[in-house]
């Protein structure tokens, strides 16, 4: 169809074009909106690396990366960041904008920005918000907040100046909603099926293998993957881990299960189109997280399950009610390795239930959670001419 796209990312932790979780789900919009319009382009502050294939077209504008020498000073840069952006994005428009065929500013929702959706509603276009975390909490609990006040008005500025916000998780709709005052829709992460084909049996002869994928940080579950795993091998039963990604905790982590004797292969940080071959050498996958507020909608899930692998996952987000526990996948408490054990075990010793998860879990990610649904979810509601 005609019309124009923008997706505009200004979170520096996001490279467009890299290899993190968030990177393929920024592709992936991107590939949608292509799918859709003839012209996209992309508005960031961080490129990551040269476009993956089918995003050749996508027209880049890197507004780089704000430097300063303290916190106070970076939250200052980081608004300037949001004025450039803004800027460009209208620059866009008025280029490409012909007032006959629709014009769209998709945004992932970033730290300090809020102009850019005004200028999207100040100029006609669709504004679109995504939402995949409470950054304003994270930043405080994880990092440094000096500002915080300015930093929740630019936020309930943004959300109140979407026609379309939308948030991946029903916890952190929550949480704009009751910031903004707005209502705020909740669609999951979705994944590509065909990035992961026809699921392959896992090879015969080697131990049973569990596959970890994402970045190695302490809230994606790392202690308690490393004890369960520790528990399994600790019955008698052939276990080792297949790790994917690279990230602070990595090094600690497989020092730990090698000290304890457990079979490790760690391949490390690695592009996004290898991941699927990566875990077609495995029997299971793992999702764990530690005990506390989780409001994630993990990628990590819906790519194992697409990949037609058995997957444990910790019971985060909005998972028990996207999925069927038993048929779909394993739901554990989070931040419980007794329990992550068990199902592990459980897996190890009954190569039906893997099978019945294999399927389901496939099935599930196909029919239920892919990118094209998502984005048409979205879009559909807005405007009949975004359909695709």
């Amino acid at each position: 169809m005609t019309g124009h796209a923008i997706y505009v990312c200004t979170d520096s932790g996001v490279p467009a074009f890299g290899r993190k979780g968030c990177s393929v789900h920024v592709q992936a919009v991107l590939g949608e909106l292509a799918r859709r319009v003839e012209r996209v382009d992309l508005v960031t502050a961080r490129a990551g690396g040269q476009a993956p294939d089918g995003l050749g077209d996508v027209h880049v504008h890197e507004i780089g990366r704000p430097r300063a020498l303290d916190a106070a000073a970076t939250e200052r840069a980081v608004v300037v960041n949001d004025a450039l952006a803004a800027k460009t994005v209208g620059d866009l428009l008025s280029r490409h904008f012909d007032g006959d065929s629709p014009s769209l500013v998709f945004q992932r929702y970033s730290l300090w920005s809020c102009e850019v959706m005004e200028l999207a509603q100040a100029q006609g276009a669709l504004g679109v918000l995504e939402l995949n975390s409470p950054l304003i909490d994270e930043q405080a609990r994880h990092r440094q907040l000096i500002d915080r006040a300015t930093a929740t008005a630019r936020t309930r500025r943004a959300v109140r100046a979407a026609d379309r916000p939308y948030a991946v998780s029903a916890a952190v709709a929550a949480w704009a909603t009751d910031l903004a005052g707005v209502h705020v829709d909740v669609i999951p992460n979705g994944v590509d099926p065909k990035r992961f084909g026809a699921p392959l049996p896992a090879p015969a002869g080697r131990p049973f293998t569990i596959a970890f994928v994402g970045t190695f940080r302490p809230w994606h579950g790392l202690e308690e993957l490393t004890s369960a795993a520790l528990r399994l091998a600790a019955t008698g039963r052939s276990a080792r881990l297949l790790l994917i990604g690279d990230g602070p905790e990595r090094d600690a982590m497989i020092g730990r299960a090698r000290c304890a004797g457990l079979d490790v292969e760690a391949v490390g940080a690695v592009d996004p189109a290898a991941v699927p071959a990566l875990l077609a050498g495995a029997d299971a996958a793992v999702a764990p997280y530690p005990a506390g507020e989780q409001y994630f909608s993990p990628l990590k899930v819906v790519e194992y399950l697409a990949a037609g692998l058995p997957t444990v996952a910790a019971a985060v987000g909005d998972l028990a009610e996207l999925f069927d526990d038993g048929r779909e996948l394993l739901l554990v408490p989070p931040g419980d390795d007794d329990a992550l054990a068990r199902a592990l075990i459980r897996l190890h010793d009954d190569p039906p239930l893997r099978s019945v998860l294999a399927r389901g879990g496939r099935a599930a990610a196909v029919e239920r959670c892919s990118w094209r649904g998502v984005v048409e979810r979205v879009l559909a509601p807005t405007d009949r001419r975004w359909a695709a």
